[in-house]
């Protein structure tokens, strides 16, 4: 009767379970600026949370037994999740990072593997008797006696979130170099959250599929304490990650996806499609208008200000002017402040001042760009015109 009925390490997943619910009905309930941002956030914690019921159900000494007399087809039932996940964690951050992010019909291919996965488990485990259901369900660690196939499933279970986990990451890194191309000022969108999140379940779901690999190799003792580490990182990843998403997703500003805002390829027919006239509005914009000094100056308002589409000025900077959207501005920025610098009152003014005034939002990233177009720090270039020797009027 004083028998615990879940141990310790029973006890995690069962609190996976439980705040996946909780998390999954809050991102729902706050839908704030990007509700499809939320519906696929709170998709994947509900994923995690059948994940870590179907681990309970497999591997649970306390409970395994008792699912088994209640229903063997309980066993497999959330086996899906394992393949939806990633792409569910896929389609979220590229809804964080693409502000026109929707779905097409190629991102059916995804659901490829879930889809199959009822029918395969169908012909491994539902249509045999009982016996071969008991030891499938009940001798899981010997569950190569019985199909050979049944391994290679759970090889593609434990090996694709790995595969969706690295494209996570590497979409983040693209869009932290695509900003560039879009944004003057970079220094107010801060990517560490979702590095952390797209980082740390790769991390997680790698060391789920080493551990499946030590399992598979007999080692269990290790593999068994290796999959309770897991759990509790999981659980980390969810309390700490998926919830500080939840107030630092908005600090991300969208890009247009590079489908329809990539820089074209460079060759002879894109390159007379620049018109004199268009790099004459560019310069206008720039020379007289000054619109580099708005500090929040993106790519899309300042082809809007030029009227001229977005695809047309991207291809101008990065093959007339040969830089990026980030550098063709702020090389502007700088620009003006030497000429400020070089002005009679210059010695009065604060270099935090000057650097406002023409655009930049951060100290270091006025000094990074002004040392890059100048070989000087702003302060160096100041001293030194203050200690040229006035010209005699000739």
């Amino acid at each position: 009767m004083n028998t615990p009925i879940f141990n310790i390490h029973d006890l995690a997943l069962i609190l996976i379970i439980g705040e996946c619910a909780i998390l999954a009905v809050l991102f729902l309930a706050n839908r704030g600026s990007r509700p499809i941002s939320h519906q696929l956030l709170a998709s994947f914690l509900l994923l995690n949370g059948m994940i870590a019921l179907h681990t309970l159900i497999l591997w649970g000494e306390a409970i395994r037994f008792k699912v088994f007399e209640f229903s063997p087809n309980i066993f497999f039932m959330f086996a899906f999740a394992f393949f939806l996940q990633g792409p569910m964690l896929y389609w979220y951050t590229k809804s964080i990072i693409y502000k026109d992010f929707a779905f097409s019909h190629r991102d059916l291919a995804h659901l490829i593997p879930t889809l199959l996965t009822p029918l395969y488990l169908y012909f491994v485990y539902y249509r045999h008797p009982l016996e071969i259901k008991h030891g499938l369900a009940l001798d899981f660690k010997i569950y190569g006696t019985y199909d050979w196939n049944f391994n290679w499933f759970v090889h593609a279970q434990k090996s694709i979130t790995v595969i969706y986990g690295a494209l996570c990451l590497y979409q983040v890194l693209r869009y932290r170099k695509l900003i560039k191309h879009n944004y003057s000022n970079t220094e107010t969108i801060d990517l560490s959250w979702l590095m952390l999140l797209t980082g740390g379940f790769l991390f997680a779901w790698l060391w789920i599929f080493i551990t499946h690999l030590i399992g598979y190799a007999h080692y269990y003792d290790l593999g068994g304490t290796m999959g309770v580490i897991g759990n509790y990182v999981t659980c980390i990843l969810i309390n700490v990650l998926v919830f500080y998403s939840l107030f630092n997703m908005s600090s991300i500003e969208g890009i247009e996806s590079p489908r329809e805002n990539q820089a074209p390829m460079v060759d002879d027919e894109m390159k007379e499609t620049i018109k004199p006239e268009q790099i004459e509005r560019l310069r206008v914009a720039m020379d007289e208008e000054k619109l580099f000094l708005n500090s929040r100056l993106t790519l899309e308002e300042f082809s809007r200000r030029v009227q001229l589409p977005t695809r047309v000025v991207s291809t101008i900077i990065n093959r007339h002017f040969k830089q990026n959207f980030h550098e063709f501005v702020n090389k502007q920025r700088v620009e003006e402040a030497q000429r400020i610098l070089r002005s009679a009152d210059a010695e009065q003014q604060n270099v935090m001042d000057i650097a406002t005034a023409v655009g930049f939002n951060s100290k270091p990233a006025f000094n990074r760009f002004f040392k890059k177009f100048t070989d000087m720090t702003p302060t160096q270039y100041r001293e030194h015109f203050l200690n040229q020797p006035p010209q005699n009027p000739s």
